[in-house]
């Protein structure tokens, strides 16, 4: 609607927009978007008042719920990328898991994905709406492989039912929405830093926790909320999450700020190359690395109180890893000596604590750690042609891994099938193809960022070596556990993989200046 408004002397008209009429008396207009979040906002807050303060599980099961909603409107009405995800990243490493066991209920796993797919929907709905053309990514083809095999499964006949093979389809699918977030976000050196600095805050808070339960008895954590009596009491269908150290007393495994037990540990592993990469780019600046030192320090902290030997030895495999990657320019030799700082930190944080827990690490010595890999999983692996000749197209979905505890459609709990290693994991839900297409995308993504060891920005090399050590040691762990089921190493491996295939891409084009290779420069010589 406009208004005719007649100038001084009626000599001139102009048109104005009653939208306008506010702007220029000196009035500020409320965006229809930022109002909507208030009032959603205020309804959230107050339903947490009246309902969510009454307990913890109140809070956990009936509140978190409603605050969720409008977090995931801001979501899906920002078109900051980089800043959803560092909310989303925040939430899995901080709140989801909390809320778990908080609640009791593996339903509430499912705000993740509300978050998640705010994001998605609200990137799909702009880009069709204002037709911006895309670039399809480099390993497109992998990840759209892997929806179509994960979509047939559906048709399994061994599926218990429709029903239950639909809702499994959530934990091969969740996060593969962040390989493109990863590719068309992360495209400059300081996002990544950001990235690795969000790690890094998450390892050192889930470190603090661990601390604190490390210090509590299996009663005193199970007396936090439902779920966690049932890691710490076990259930039906699952074992007790506790051990017994060399005094022959019960001591949990803590679960940190996550859903399982060693979820601390997990994080740890995979900020703690990043943290290498950050403290060789702080040189210059003396208070960042005074922050990312004691940071630094918790998330190894968070690794060696996870009880998990599996996050010990990965996070020495991402470490050697990223040192190899980065130790052929002077600046690695930064990261060298900042590799044997944090690992003689690791070494007094593990032998002063190993004493009350050698019935967890006395195996993982190094003249026994291949050993009790071997011997811990043996069993597992020996299942690996047995799950080839006898389910080559899988044995259902939902049948092994975090799907097969659910009710949603019928039971698989008595099945029997091993899903410990990822390769058994994924024969059992996607057969043969299945293990393939995954194994073939991880191949390549690894490929990528060893081909991105020439790129010549230091900083820049740094960060995408730590991401690239990362799934070095991940894919190292396909023998002892499946990686690919749940967080965080899920959404990890679908981000990096995205990003790298972005930088991989730009190297391809040689839009990246990149280091002579070595027979190239003494062919220079000459």
């Amino acid at each position: 609607m406009k208004l005719t408004v007649v100038g001084s002397f009626g000599r001139r008209k102009r048109s104005v927009s009653v939208y306008d009429i506010p702007g220029r008396l000196g009035l500020r207009v409320i965006p229809v978007q930022t109002l909507l979040l208030g009032v959603w906002a205020a309804v959230a807050a107050t339903w947490v008042a009246v309902v969510g303060l009454r307990s913890p599980h109140a809070f956990a099961y009936d509140a978190a719920p409603v605050l969720l909603a409008p977090l995931a409107l801001w979501l899906f009405l920002s078109e900051r990328y980089e800043t959803t995800l560092a909310v989303l990243l925040l939430y899995l490493c901080l709140l989801d898991g909390v809320v778990k066991l908080a609640s009791g209920s593996s339903i509430a796993t499912l705000g993740r994905d509300a978050l998640l797919y705010a994001i998605t929907i609200g990137a799909v709905l702009r880009t069709i709406l204002r037709r911006t053309p895309l670039k399809v990514p480099p390993f497109a083809g992998f990840v759209i492989a892997w929806v179509a095999v994960c979509a047939m499964q559906l048709a399994n006949p061994a599926d218990t039912s429709l029903t239950h093979a639909v809702a499994s389809l959530r934990q091969h699918l969740e996060f593969v929405p962040l390989f493109f977030f990863g590719y068309f976000v992360l495209r400059s050196q300081r996002r990544l830093a950001g990235l690795l600095l969000l790690l890094l805050v998450a390892a050192a808070a889930n470190g603090v926790v661990d601390l604190i339960q490390t210090g509590l008895s299996p009663a005193q954590l199970a007396s936090w909320g439902p779920g966690y009596a049932g890691l710490e009491g076990g259930t039906g269908t699952e074992v007790a999450r506790v051990f017994v150290n060399a005094a022959g007393q019960a001591q949990v495994r803590p679960p940190g700020l996550g859903g399982e037990d060693g979820f601390g540990g997990l994080v740890g592993l995979i900020a703690l190359p990043g943290a290498i990469a950050l403290l060789s780019s702080a040189r210059r600046s003396a208070k960042l690395g005074w922050l990312l030192i004691p940071a630094t320090i918790l998330t190894i902290v968070g690794i060696v109180t996870s009880q998990t030997r599996l996050d010990i030895v990965g996070g020495v495999i991402a470490l050697v890893a990223f040192l190899a990657l980065t130790l052929r320019s002077r600046r690695g030799l930064t990261a060298l000596l900042l590799t044997t700082v944090v690992g003689l930190t690791g070494y007094v944080i593990v032998s002063d604590f190993v004493s009350s827990s050698a019935s967890r690490y006395s195996t993982i010595a190094p003249s026994k750690v291949l050993g009790t890999a071997v011997t811990a999983r043996k069993g597992t692996l020996s299942l690996i042609p047995k799950y080839i000749a006898e389910y080559p197209l899988g044995a259902g979905l939902g049948s092994v891994g975090p799907a097969a505890g659910s009710s949603i459609g019928g039971t698989t709990v008595g099945r029997g099938l091993n899903g410990e290693s990822e390769i058994t994991f994924l024969l059992v839900e996607t057969g043969i193809p299945g293990l393939l297409v995954m194994l073939a995308f991880t191949i390549a993504t690894i490929k990528a960022g060893l081909a991105l060891r020439r790129v010549a920005h230091p900083a820049l090399q740094r960060c995408l070596m730590a991401l690239t050590a990362v799934l070095i040691s991940l894919l190292a762990a396909w023998l002892i556990g499946p990686v690919t089921a749940d967080s965080p190493s899920s959404p990890f491996i679908w981000l990096s993989g995205g990003c790298l295939a972005y930088w991989y891409g730009e190297l391809r084009a040689g839009h990246l200046r990149v280091r002579p290779r070595l027979v190239g420069r003494a062919l220079a010589l000459r």
